[in-house]
């Protein structure tokens, strides 16, 4: 459901975009052979650039205002890299469009043609205020797109490590700016009249607004609380660090399923974590984080009793509201952390349908697991756990074994994503609607 309504999104942004565009400049601009047409398209894909990263910028301030719309934060992010790759993408194919046809001419491959301006800009025809700004917002175009191209490629590269992507990806927000300058420079005054004006006028302002929050640090600063390290667990077997925090400022509460970001100093910046507790309005949150990669996997080490911790959030929309009573709650690895928070939930409220908790892990920790048992069964949830090396992994056949009517549940599923995506796969060939199959996608790259 999750993914279908992120596609949709995305093909309503750019096929929005081009429709606006094609709308503003007539079919005549394709008449007429190569020059006319080749003008037309430098004008579209240079629009379906800066509108796809307009939209991308705005996306990655965090506007919590639309997150049910997208289904939570996790999917702002899937949406926020993939119009961003579009975004970048366009721009090569406008940037392409606009020297490749030159060096044709150089060669004495092709013959340009006498100029003759197309409609948009013959309806701006006059004076000009930044004819003396058009070379340098060009050679600015040209230059940000280079370093638009390496920052991306650092962005989708997973061996760079955490701080360097975090780093690297702030100047994402001047060279979206140095690209809006571009874009408002050479865009002919024609097309700020026409219907697809006002919408990228729009895109572009709204983005910038967001880009000066991300330079100036204000990017969820409204929903950061302040705190300090109050308890700290490790669980060895499997590399789970509980950290319990004592907020001393205001929080909103959470429920669970949510996420906040987390900075425990030290410039690491602010890393994404699943809040494992239930809310009880005590100021106290409980943070399960797996050593995955260098920085979580050095926390052990380097936190202690009494540090500060800034807390931003609650983020997320994985909040069990199911259509169905009966529901089946996945969790693989770390992914257990928002069930364990929705058991204590559960555990008070005591009044739900059927529920079973299928734990799947490769390494098991039985202080950690007596944990989530003890849990499951003060909330009156069946628990199922499989330890991967010694069961297998989770199969659909597994799973009918545990719940026979897990066609009529709604599937909850937190873990690695193509663990997930395998799983809801196979439940939808055998007859399952992907509607009722919910899954945690947050992936920062």
């Amino acid at each position: 459901m999750e993914h279908t309504r992120l596609r949709i999104v995305f093909v309503a942004i750019l096929a929005g975009l081009a429709a606006l565009w094609l709308l503003s400049h007539g079919l005549g601009a394709f008449a007429g052979g190569l020059w006319p047409v080749r003008n037309a398209l430098v004008y579209g894909t240079g629009i379906l650039a800066i509108g796809s990263m307009s939209a991308a910028v705005i996306l990655a301030a965090r506007p919590v205002q639309i997150e049910a719309l997208l289904g939570g934060l996790d999917k702002f992010y899937r949406l926020h890299k993939w119009l961003g790759i579009a975004g970048t993408l366009f721009a090569v194919v406008h940037w392409l469009l606009e020297i490749l046809p030159r060096w044709m001419v150089r060669q004495g491959w092709l013959e340009r043609p006498a100029r003759r301006p197309p409609p948009a800009e013959a309806a701006a025809a006059g004076f000009d205020p930044f004819r003396d700004l058009r070379g340098i917002a060009a050679d600015l175009g040209e230059w940000s797109l280079y370093l638009l191209l390496v920052l991306v490629v650092l962005a989708l590269w997973k061996r760079v490590p955490y701080r360097s992507f975090l780093a690297t990806h702030r100047l994402m927000a001047p060279v979206f700016l140095v690209l809006v300058f571009h874009a408002v420079i050479l865009t002919p005054r024609g097309y700020w009249s026409v219907p697809v004006g006002p919408v990228l006028a729009l895109l572009m302002a709204c983005g910038t607004v967001a880009a000066a929050a991300s330079l100036f640090g204000r990017i969820g600063q409204s929903r950061r609380a302040v705190g300090h390290i109050e308890t700290l667990t490790y669980h060895s077997n499997n590399a789970v660090l509980d950290v319990g925090v004592r907020l001393e400022t205001a929080w909103p509460g959470h429920q669970a399923g949510q996420f906040a970001f987390v900075d425990f100093g030290g410039g690491e910046g602010a890393h994404p974590f699943t809040i494992s507790s239930a809310w009880h309005r005590d100021g106290r949150l409980m943070f399960s984080i797996k050593g995955l990669g260098d920085y979580t996997r050095a926390l052990p080490d380097q936190l202690f009793p009494g540090q500060s911790v800034t807390v931003e959030g609650p983020y997320g929309r994985f909040d069990f509201r199911g259509e169905r009573a009966r529901q089946i709650w996945i969790g693989g690895g770390i992914g257990i952390t928002p069930f364990i928070a929705r058991l204590q939930a559960l555990a008070e409220e005591r009044e739900h349908g059927p529920v079973d908790l299928i734990y799947s892990t490769n390494a098991p920790a039985e202080a950690f697991i007596a944990n989530i048992r003890q849990l499951a069964e003060e909330a009156g949830v069946n628990f199922h756990l499989i330890v991967t090396p010694r069961d297998g992994p989770l199969t659909l056949d597994r799973l009918a074994a545990m719940v026979p009517e897990w066609k009529e549940a709604d599937v909850w599923f937190c873990g690695p994503l193509g663990f997930g995506h395998a799983l809801r796969d196979a439940m939808v060939a055998h007859g399952f609607s992907a509607a009722h199959f919910h899954q945690e996608m947050f992936d920062m790259r």
